[in-house]
């Protein structure tokens, strides 16, 4: 089992923490380097809505009451997110409670990295097939990590940006699948409209617009 050593700062760039203890925010070291990479990416998009990451795990594991889980550095609570960018103390009935960003920041983080399962009991969201009900998760997101964060590349769609963003629109744009604006490392419409033509070009890839591994191996990614 991964050993469960790697304190969750307090803030960093994208993300901030609550509910905080001197033993409540240990993870293993994938989960640790993901939380912080992912709330990074996010900045990108939102720097003025920062993440709040709750309790994730003691030092080395174990039970951890009262959560039922959280005993292998691998899950991680959060806070929904606020119209405003405050971290607040919210349910998905909150007047403050911003559905868009939160729907958002879990397709976001679905791109991102691998989960079992994100339990939040926003009835919308659950019907959107994006969180799971829990009881005692309507004011916050359970994130359920896999314990394995392979180093296959990541799913590109609609808000995601970087660097592999850009060098996946230059495959594409030198594939003969122009872009319009170029190879600016954001993944929009335009992106997305180019990845459907190269998919519907190469079956059997799925022509939705969304750069998985198949499509980005298709390119000699």
């Amino acid at each position: 089992m991964a050993k469960i050593e790697s304190l969750v700062p307090v803030d960093g760039v994208g993300f901030r923490t609550n509910n905080r203890t001197d033993n409540s925010h240990f993870a293993t070291q994938v989960v640790h380097d993901l939380l912080i990479k992912i709330a990074g990416l996010w900045h990108d998009l939102h720097p003025d809505h920062p993440i709040s990451i709750g309790q994730v795990s003691h030092k080395g594991g174990g039970v951890f009451p009262p959560h039922k889980q959280h005993k292998l550095g691998v899950e991680a609570d959060m806070r929904p997110l606020s119209k405003d960018g405050q971290d607040l103390h919210l349910t998905f009935n909150s007047a403050e409670y911003s559905r868009d960003l939160t729907r958002e920041f879990v397709k976001f983080l679905r791109s991102n990295a691998r989960m079992h399962r994100v339990f939040f009991n926003d009835p919308k969201l659950i019907a959107e097939s994006l969180t799971s009900h829990a009881g005692g998760h309507d004011n916050h997101l359970h994130l359920w990590f896999e314990d394995e964060q392979a180093s296959n590349p990541r799913v590109l769609r609609n808000f995601t940006k970087g660097d592999d963003v850009k060098r996946f629109q230059e495959k594409l744009i030198a594939a003969g699948f122009p872009i319009e604006g170029g190879a600016d490392g954001k993944f929009g419409k335009h992106s997305e409209d180019a990845v459907r033509a190269f998919q519907t070009a190469h079956p059997p890839l799925t022509a939705n617009g969304i750069a998985d591994e198949a499509t980005q191996s298709a390119l000699g990614l």
